[in-house]
């Protein structure tokens, strides 16, 4: 195991003591199950939307560098 991992592991970090306060506070719920399927469904979709962003930032920079070959191609 790395030193970042057990970094997340440690007992005292603010992410393990936030993971055991958001698991405290979905375990108290009856529909837990819904609850997670819902985390899921909104993890999984920014997920999508933040790949769908890079993707266009990707086409914006290739088209960029397009049009900037072209332009050094006219001026010479």
């Amino acid at each position: 195991m790395d030193q970042e991992q057990s970094r997340f592991l440690d007992p005292q970090s603010p992410y393990t003591l936030f993971l055991i306060l958001i698991l405290l506070i979905l375990s108290s719920e009856k529909d837990l199950e819904s609850h997670l399927e819902q985390a899921r469904t909104f993890i999984l979709e920014t997920k999508r939307s933040l790949e769908s962003i890079r993707g266009g930032f990707d086409i914006m920079q290739a088209n960029l560098m397009s049009f900037r070959t072209h332009l050094m191609s006219i001026d010479k």
